[in-house]
């Protein structure tokens, strides 16, 4: 039987260490071959997302569809079977986006980080704030963005929100002289961030668009971390510049020296020479991050009784 769970009887099943422990099995077994990943689409336009994917271990396989300015929907299905075992309006997007950016923030960043530098004020850098404050005693935040308006605000209001010191800059690079680790979620038709304003040892992560770091931010990398290889080669948006795939193609970056996000949770230690040189992470669209969220909020919502069984056929 299929069960109907609204946002409310689901939201409160998952904060930010439960959401990184269900995601750290699944990249395990990303790791180990038995994630299925699909590329994200995107229907009407940019009306409505959709993301997809398979996890074998747990015999699931659903999707989210999420559509602009409304609800998202996610279908859980029990692999094996066929039988579809929720409808779920799921409000688990920003923290899937935080928890994953927590896994590889907790690998690439150092201990004891206390300040970060944010770049981009739209609605995914409240996620990025979630996993860097979440993971590291950040004790200030500086934040920029394209519209003085909107940083200022953001800046107010996420100081209240997060309880963390929070100021905003009139330059990026005023913004990253401030941090010691680098947030990015943008929709800039341009780079957002430039390599030359990196200092040694920085750790970037950015979950916007993947023409957001330019050429210099993955040419000088000590290590390169995307959370789906299949999400970043085939990206929906394929007039949109994508420096990590087209600096691959060139031969100017090794494919296979590009890490996916299972390989560094399952080794469990940090690449090499992350002292003295950058680390790049992207998270890249969810999908099968989604479903695991997604089938661990239905079976702990049955476990505890809640949802609506419903007959479709």
């Amino acid at each position: 039987m299929t069960v109907l769970l609204r946002s409310s009887e689901v939201e409160d099943l998952l904060d930010l260490r439960t959401g990184m422990t269900v995601l750290e099995e699944t990249y395990v077994d990303q790791a180990g071959g038995q994630v299925k990943a699909i590329p994200p689409l995107r229907l009407m336009g940019r009306g409505i997302r959709l993301v997809a994917g398979g996890l074998d271990r747990p015999d699931r396989v659903g999707l989210r569809l999420s559509p602009t300015g409304g609800d998202a929907l996610a279908l859980v299905y029990e692999m094996s079977s066929g039988k579809l075992l929720s409808i779920m309006n799921y409000p688990f997007s920003s923290l899937r986006i935080a928890a994953t950016v927590g896994l590889a923030l907790d690998r690439l960043a150092g201990p004891e980080v206390k300040s970060a530098a944010l770049i981009g004020s739209g609605r995914l850098a409240p996620a990025l704030l979630q996993a860097a404050l979440g993971l590291r005693p950040i004790q200030r935040v500086t934040v920029y963005s394209r519209n003085a308006d909107r940083r200022e605000s953001f800046a107010r209001q996420a100081s209240r929100d997060f309880g963390v010191e929070m100021t905003a800059a009139s330059d990026p690079r005023e913004a990253l002289a401030a941090g010691e680790i680098v947030l990015v979620s943008t929709n800039s038709p341009e780079p957002a961030l430039r390599g030359e304003w990196l200092r040694p040892g920085t750790a970037v992560f950015g979950c916007g668009r993947p023409n957001e770091f330019d050429d210099d931010v993955y040419l000088g990398a000590a290590a390169i971390v995307v959370s789906s290889k299949t999400h970043e080669l085939d990206y929906y948006d394929t007039g949109l510049d994508r420096p990590l795939i087209r600096l691959s193609q060139e031969g100017r970056i090794g494919w296979e020296d590009v890490m996916e996000l299972g390989e560094l949770v399952a080794r469990d230690e940090p690449p090499p020479g992350l002292e003295d040189g950058i680390a790049v992470f992207r998270e890249s669209q969810g999908g099968y991050s989604d479903v695991a969220l997604a089938s661990f909020a239905y079976e702990e919502a049955v476990r505890k009784g809640r949802g609506k069984p419903i007959v479709l056929d």
